[in-house]
C-alpha cells in the first residue's frame, strides 16, 4: 500500500483515510485481553468496574470504505495473527527494548 501511495502521490495527497481493522477485524478489550493471554501464556487479573467514565468510547470500528474504494486495500490479518506477530517481535527485541522500558 505504501508503494502504491509513493508512486501515485497525486491520487492520495491532501486526503485523510481511516485505515484499520474494520468490522471484520474488530475486537473488544475483553476479547483482546483473552488473545493476549492465549498468545503469551500470561494471565492478567482484570477487575470489572461498573459504569462508564466520561471519556470512554463504547465502541469504535474503523470505516475503511474510502481507502478501499480508492485503492482496493483492506485488512488481511486477523487479531490473533496481529497479537502473535507483536508478541514475537517483542520477544526477538527484548534486549533492546529492556533498555528503554526499565
Amino acid at each position: 500500500m505504501i508503494d502504491e501511495q509513493i508512486h501515485n502521490i497525486s491520487k492520495y495527497n491532501g486526503e485523510i483515510y481511516n485505515v484499520g481493522g474494520g468490522v471484520n477485524c474488530s475486537v473488544s478489550l475483553q476479547e483482546l485481553t483473552a488473545l493476549c493471554e492465549e498468545v503469551t501464556g500470561n494471565k492478567i487479573p482484570i477487575e470489572q468496574i461498573p459504569g462508564n467514565r466520561v471519556a470512554d468510547i463504547r465502541i469504535y470500528i474503523t470505516d475503511n470504505s474510502k481507502i478501499k474504494l480508492l485503492s482496493g486495500w483492506e485488512p488481511e490479518k486477523k487479531p490473533r495473527e496481529i497479537v502473535r506477530e507483536i508478541f514475537d517481535w517483542i520477544k526477538e527485541n527484548e534486549i533492546v527494548l529492556s533498555k528503554i522500558l526499565n
